[in-house]
């Protein structure tokens, strides 16, 4: 919930004085926090929730916020001018572990010996005597390991500690250990050994027995947050910060609770947990590709959407420094006169010596390095007054090298340091855009994960079409509904920082292939039979589809999958995606799309609501003037 925001210090020290006359009560004590005021402790959460009795009348349900660090109830204590200290308690906290699995020849091994488990007689040869008497009534065996660089790690694992397992920024597994044992002998008989990269024979001879295995679906970035972690990358099996435990436990009561009770509030959280439909379709498709285009008549909000985003993901608060723009927002307006891309790149200058002219769009980037765990939102508005194509050639390149390396999306360079005659000219740029000494910028400046770049759009006289080489990289909405009577409320302000921001995960995706994702809903199946019967009805004409859409109609679909808002999600994520990748595309005479038209009609009937009726317009518009296209 979100707390009042009129509790003033007065309110809160007449909380203190209720508490002084009445003492704490027995289920109001706090576990690792306290309020220090004129040399006495208080327990935080029963202040503020004392204070809104003498603030609102009404005392507030402790269940129903979070204490902890850098929440809204600490905010609130803090802004007022009083000190919460953290308790010197010695309590023994859950351990968790985390043990990334990533590759296809990790998946293949965790089916068989995690998600399958092994019938303990097929092992009974190779177990000695105190894993039989540690097993002996267990009859089915979940298996994992490590290998022996890790053992110092896996030698700190206890019994019933937490083991989590990390796939493509999600946990994917949640456990807790029934036993460890060194036995090389068993770990070859199941997964054999494996030549590295130098020659060495590398073997996961350090086993761990699983029990209690659950499957969940739960962004790490919501757990790399919580520990304080700078990426949200596993780099190896490793423990759990001890100061995430904590804080898992001061939100949700339990490490149960975290992992098992409202998942999807960890999977879709909202403000206010609002999902509204539209915006989630927006944050689908962010996650599905960060290359968004907005069209639509002038003054329907189109870049004032991108900069409401911004505001409402800009939970950092040395980003949050100026009201009127959030440190995560960029707007740059394309000018008609761009024909190359040095007004985004940068350039050499030559006149009184070699120097590099540095760029907003390149700062804006460097910016977005130095905050990957928060999303940048770059708005480049009225996109289409010069050719996209030529003045932002690199981008468009290099978005579609974007791929999943342990964890993380990565790109090639957009600004290579071996595109430099003069090396020391790189380094200067590096200087100017405050990134020197960061080995990740030795050899050049690649996109950061967490950059989304959004393009408003008109379609008129003074505007360049899009080529389908910008349309295929790119998420296509249309913004052309308006109510006039919307939007008229005095105290309605969307360009403000909210009490509850939009969490990171909800915005930045996880995948760029189809492969990544197809194992990982049923539906996928229903997604290709779709595309293939599109495909059928396109062949013959340039608007086929391939892989680069196929992958991005299985990736939007996993992100809808996880959000079902009810029985008919598949044909609304089928329906929005055929709306923003194909039918875009489409445009020409009534030799060319005629036919086309008419046959998509025919597969897209009018539960596909959206495109069904784009095509009824584009065909009435071809009908009127001879010629059609996407945009109205």
């Amino acid at each position: 919930m979100n707390l009042p925001t009129n509790i003033t210090k007065e309110h809160i020290i007449k909380a203190i004085e209720k508490i002084d006359l009445e003492g704490i009560p027995s289920d109001g004590q706090s576990k690792y926090y306290d309020l220090e005021y004129n040399g006495k402790k208080y327990p935080p959460k029963l202040i503020v929730s004392y204070a809104n009795i003498y603030a609102n009348g009404l005392e507030l349900d402790r269940n129903s916020f979070n204490g902890g660090e850098n929440t809204t109830a600490f905010k609130l204590l803090e802004k007022e001018g009083f000190n919460i200290i953290q308790k010197n308690i010695n309590i023994s906290l859950p351990r968790i572990f985390i043990a990334p699995r990533s590759g296809e020849q990790s998946s293949k091994k965790f089916a068989k010996t995690i998600e399958g488990g092994y019938n303990k007689n097929d092992l009974i040869n190779f177990l000695n005597q105190e894993d039989k008497e540690k097993l002996k009534n267990e009859n089915s065996l979940m298996i994992w390991g490590n290998k022996p660089k890790l053992k110092t790690q896996w030698s700190k694992m206890q019994e019933d500690d937490w083991v989590i397992f990390y796939q493509h920024g999600n946990i994917s597994f949640v456990g807790k250990l029934l036993y460890k044992t060194h036995n090389k002998e068993l770990s070859d008989n199941l997964w054999g050994e494996h030549r590295s990269e130098n020659g060495e024979m590398i073997s996961w001879e350090y086993l761990y027995f699983l029990k209690d295995l659950k499957k969940v679906n739960i962004s790490y970035r919501i757990m790399s947050e919580y520990a304080g972690y700078k990426g949200s990358v596993v780099q190896g099996f490793q423990p759990y910060a001890e100061k995430g435990v904590k804080r898992i436990i001061e939100e949700y009561g339990s490490i149960e609770n975290f992992f098992f009770n409202n998942n999807s509030e960890k999977i879709i959280k909202m403000p206010n947990g609002n999902l509204n439909p539209q915006i989630v379709q927006y944050l689908n498709a962010i996650k599905t590709k960060p290359f968004i285009l907005l069209a639509g008549i002038s003054g329907t909000g189109k870049s004032r959407l991108v900069r409401t985003f911004a505001y409402q993901t800009c939970a950092k608060e040395e980003l949050q420094s100026d009201s009127k723009k959030p440190g995560n927002f960029e707007l740059i307006p394309v000018r008609p006169n761009w024909h190359d891309s040095s007004e985004l790149m940068g350039y050499v200058s030559r006149i009184n010596g070699d120097k590099y002219i540095v760029t907003s769009f390149l700062q804006f980037i460097a910016k977005a390095w130095k905050h990957l765990e928060v999303p940048f939102f770059l708005c480049l508005d009225e996109m289409n007054l010069a050719p996209v194509e030529q003045y932002f050639a690199e981008y468009l390149s290099v978005i579609e090298t974007r791929q999943v390396i342990d964890g993380e999306i990565v790109t090639d360079f957009l600004i290579a340091k071996a595109s430099f005659e003069d090396p020391e000219l790189y380094d200067n740029l590096l200087t100017k855009l405050g990134l020197t000494n960061d080995s990740r910028f030795i050899d050049g400046i690649s996109i950061p994960s967490n950059l989304i770049v959004m393009g408003t759009v008109n379609m008129d006289e003074t505007t360049h079409s899009f080529s389908r080489k910008v349309l295929d990289r790119a998420m296509t909405f249309e913004m052309n509904n308006v109510n006039l009577k919307e939007g008229l409320e005095k105290d309605k302000n969307d360009w403000s920082y909210p009490d509850e921001f939009i969490t990171a995960d909800n915005v930045l995706g996880n995948f760029t292939s189809g492969a990544e994702v197809n194992t990982e809903f049923a539906e996928a199946n229903q997604v290709i039979d779709f595309l293939v019967k599109l495909n059928l009805e396109l062949e013959g004409t340039p608007f086929k589809i391939a892989y680069r859409v196929r992958d991005e109609f299985l990736i939007y679909c996993y992100y809808a999958s996880l959000n079902k808002s009810d029985g008919n999600w598949l044909t609304k994520a089928l329906d929005e995606m055929t709306c923003m990748k194909i039918l875009s595309r489409i445009e020409g005479d009534e030799a060319k799309t005629g036919k086309v038209l008419a046959n998509l009609l025919k597969i897209l009937p009018e539960e596909y609501k959206t495109s069904n009726a784009k095509l009824k317009e584009m065909e009435a518009r071809l009908s009127s003037s001879g010629y059609t296209s996407f945009w109205s």
